[in-house]
C-alpha cells in the first residue's frame, strides 16, 4: 500500500490490470463481430471460407489446432460438451476467462473490499500447454487406431 495525501491507495497488480484490459477488449471485439454477423453479413458462414489444415493435408495427422473452429461454433451454439471434446483448450480458456473477468470485476467494483480477483500464475499457462499436448497426441492416436475422425460435430 502506498500513502498519498493521507489516503491509502492499493496498487493494482500490473499483469492482472493488463489481462483485465485485454479481456474487456476481447469482449468488445466479440460484441462487434456478433453485431456484424447479424446485421451486415447474415449469410456469412466461416466454414465456407476456411482453408484445409496444411499439416493434415501433408501428413494425414491432425495439428494441435485442428478442431478449434468446430469448437468455437459449438461454444457459440451452447454445446459446451462438444466444444470441450473437439478442442479442450478452448473450453479451458472460456472457463478461465469467465472466472478471471467476473472475479476481477467484483474486486474492482468493490474497490478491493471483496478481494476475490483471480491472480495470474504461470501454472495456468502450463496447464493450458498440457491440455493442448494431451489432446494433440490423443486425437492422433485415436485416428491411427480406429481410422475415425476424432471430432464430434
Amino acid at each position: 500500500m502506498q500513502q498519498t495525501a493521507g489516503r491509502q491507495i492499493k496498487k493494482q497488480s500490473v499483469p492482472e490490470t493488463g489481462l483485465y484490459t485485454a479481456g474487456l477488449c476481447a469482449l468488445a471485439a466479440i460484441a462487434v463481430l456478433i453485431v456484424l454477423k447479424y446485421t451486415v453479413f447474415p449469410d456469412f458462414n466461416i466454414l465456407n471460407v476456411m482453408r484445409p489444415c496444411v499439416l493434415y493435408s501433408l501428413t494425414g495427422f491432425f495439428c494441435p489446432g485442428c478442431g478449434g473452429t468446430r469448437s468455437v461454433i459449438a461454444l457459440v451454439h451452447g454445446r459446451f460438451f462438444v466444444c470441450a471434446v473437439n478442442y479442450p483448450m478452448l473450453a479451458y480458456t472460456a472457463v478461465m476467462y469467465l472466472w478471471f473477468m467476473i472475479s476481477q470485476t467484483i474486486e474492482r467494483f468493490s474497490h478491493g473490499r471483496i478481494p476475490i480477483g483471480l491472480k495470474w500464475k504461470n501454472c495456468y499457462l502450463w496447464i493450458a500447454i498440457g491440455i493442448l499436448a494431451v489432446h494433440f497426441v490423443s486425437k492422433n492416436i485415436f485416428y491411427l487406431l480406429t481410422g475415425m475422425d476424432p471430432f464430434l460435430t
